[in-house]
């Protein structure tokens, strides 16, 4: 784990925010795996969003007199935005879990080229209170299900295997894009897994109504 200054975690912040602006913001995603242990393909759907941002960084926002503000996270993300955050309004949380997560921010923003497995938190990991966990042997990122906009919204993220923090992890199939609020199919594929064939597979009505194949062409991220 790397201890990051201050003033390191707040350029980290800084400009990780730019590229989730230009790759994620308003980003609305269906995650369609296939569950270990029913074979049945399944989905969720995750969106996000610039008040997520903060909680991705692990950072406290704080005032003049190192007082945290809450409920300001879309604030702090415009700030990250405008290069307007500094020191004075950052800290870390004292259980350590900022350095983390400052560790893993930069890859969150391709999260969808290797994302390959999915699965329910087994709970085993401190700090770690998320309800569903994408990523791959490297990389991992905790969901929650947010009641407000019935959404899972990602909270957390760390440079872990993925098999250590999920029981019953099921292999991705595939992951594609929308504008969030966007009442058309998911059309935009950011990612199949090796061998997948989406358009032969026999995907249940629920996920098929969602999605649109007709532009069927991996696009990756870099």
């Amino acid at each position: 784990m790397i201890k990051y200054t201050l003033n390191e975690a707040r350029s980290i912040a800084i400009k990780c925010a730019v590229m989730y602006e230009e790759k994620l913001n308003n980003r609305q995603f269906i995650i369609i795996y296939r569950d270990r242990e029913t074979n049945l393909i399944r989905h969720i759907e995750m969106v996000f969003q610039a008040k997520n941002y903060q909680h991705l960084t692990g950072l406290l926002f704080v005032d003049e007199n190192g007082n945290t503000l809450s409920k300001r996270s879309e604030y702090f993300y415009r700030k990250c935005l405008s290069k307007k955050l500094s020191n004075n309004e950052v800290a870390f949380k004292a259980d350590g879990t900022t350095y983390l997560k400052l560790e893993a921010l930069p890859i969150i923003i391709s999260f969808t080229s290797i994302s390959k497995i999915t699965g329910d938190s087994n709970n085993r990991q401190p700090y770690l209170y998320v309800d569903k966990i994408v990523g791959g042997v490297n990389f991992c990122m905790g969901l929650r299900f947010d009641d407000r906009i019935s959404q899972y919204v990602p909270v957390s993220a760390m440079q872990r295997n993925i098999r250590e923090l999920t029981y019953k992890p099921s292999q991705i199939l595939a992951i594609m894009e929308r504008q969030y609020g966007d009442k058309d199919a998911y059309r935009k594929i950011r990612h199949v897994a090796k061998g997948t064939d989406l358009g032969r597979i026999a995907l249940p009505d629920a996920i098929s109504s969602m999605i649109c194949l007709d532009d069927n062409v991996q696009k990756n991220d870099k």
